[in-house]
């Protein structure tokens, strides 16, 4: 994949690491040219923000970009306030990565998203995210197997099933047996989904469709009332 043509050398992407194998081995994008942060903030959207922030601003220090993309959604407000002095700040217009996983037919038809049943997971959630079963592995190490199941069982006795977004990436094989085991695990249903890469391939092309995007220019900050998720 061709990102912008030469003008890939005066940008830069800041990317959760849960879109890690999507960015690098899906669209090939030049790692140096990434920076990428750890899943786990996510969690507290104050700290992702301000991690954030703190890599924009390292760049703006260095004075050599101009765009910078972000592999992110809203995040729990995770985004809100953020800016850059001197470069263009493009991101998903979604509420988080589940929806940018799927792909651009569900940008507008995000009700075909079961988040009330379905445990999505993709390749970047297992090989970098935090699971039923990772915590379970966890919990092993103080409690016994009937406490640790009971309380990662808890974690999850909301959910229906586990759905795993296939996005074609080569750890398939792996994800495909570890989304399985996890299932027969805790006695859950499996489901698959076919997703796919438009939305984060259409992020760095030339026009900018509000509908998938949102673009604030230097010195502006998004704001939560830019996504569609808020609206």
């Amino acid at each position: 994949m061709a990102v912008r043509g030469a003008g890939m050398q005066r940008e830069r992407i800041i990317a959760c690491e849960v879109f890690k194998d999507e960015l690098l081995k899906g669209l090939k994008l030049p790692e140096e040219k990434c920076i990428f942060l750890p899943q786990g903030l996510h969690r507290t959207p104050e700290v992702l923000n301000q991690e954030l922030q703190k890599q924009i601003a390292l760049l703006d220090l260095e004075g050599k970009t101009d765009c910078i993309y972000l592999g992110y959604g809203l995040c729990g407000n995770g985004l809100a306030g953020i800016c850059s002095r001197r470069s263009r700040l493009v991101v998903p217009n979604s509420e988080d990565c589940i929806p940018v996983l799927h792909g651009l037919k569900y940008a507008v038809e995000s009700e075909k998203i079961n988040r009330t049943s379905s445990y999505y997971l993709s390749s970047g959630w297992i090989a970098y995210g935090s699971d039923a079963w990772k915590e379970y592995q966890r919990c092993l190490e103080i409690f016994d197997h009937e406490t640790s199941y009971w309380c990662t069982k808890e974690m999850i006795k909301n959910y229906q099933r586990f759905t795993l977004i296939n996005n074609g990436m080569p750890s398939y094989p792996r994800d495909l047996e570890y989304t399985r085991k996890m299932t027969e695990f805790y006695g859950m249903e499996y489901e698959e989904v076919q997703g796919s890469l438009d939305w984060l391939h259409s992020l760095f092309r030339e026009e900018k469709n509000s509908l998938f995007h949102v673009v604030v220019e230097p010195g502006e900050s998004l704001q939560a009332k830019m996504f569609a998720c808020v609206n």
